[in-house]
């Protein structure tokens, strides 16, 4: 079964949680209460989201997150990237090393799977998680 990452969940939380703020500045503590998520956590995802162009930051006593003002066009796929995930299903299409290459006959399968998975991730407006 494919499995979605912790990292992935919970940004996909916190992207939803902010785009009912559009344009306001979020505690980040704040977020962390309300989604009930660990904090430390939402911080290192905040950061590689901040970093792919999905979060703007401000620092300081009143400081937090918002959204980046094109983050309506952005996808589930940029978020993905933005948190250095690897889109690949199985470990054989993201190049590692597999025991069973040469007797799988399956491969073709899991890249079209995988093809499918990917569109459709590149499919999903973060606009939707409103």
């Amino acid at each position: 079964m494919i499995s979605i990452s912790k990292k992935v969940e919970y940004s996909i939380s916190l992207i939803t949680y902010l785009s009912k703020f559009e344009g306001k500045i979020i505690s980040l503590k704040d977020a962390s209460r309300e989604l009930g998520l660990p904090y430390r956590f939402l911080a290192q995802l905040a950061s590689s989201l901040k970093q792919g162009g999905l979060l703007e930051s401000k620092e300081g006593k009143t400081g937090g997150y918002n959204l980046e003002k094109g983050w309506k066009s952005r996808n589930i796929y940029d978020l993905v990237k933005a948190l250095g995930e690897n889109d690949h299903m199985v470990k054989c299409l993201a190049g590692e090393k597999c025991v069973r290459e040469a007797k799988c006959s399956a491969k073709l399968i899991w890249q079209k799977l995988e093809t499918v998975f990917v569109d459709e991730l590149k499919n999903i407006k973060l606009s939707e998680l409103q």
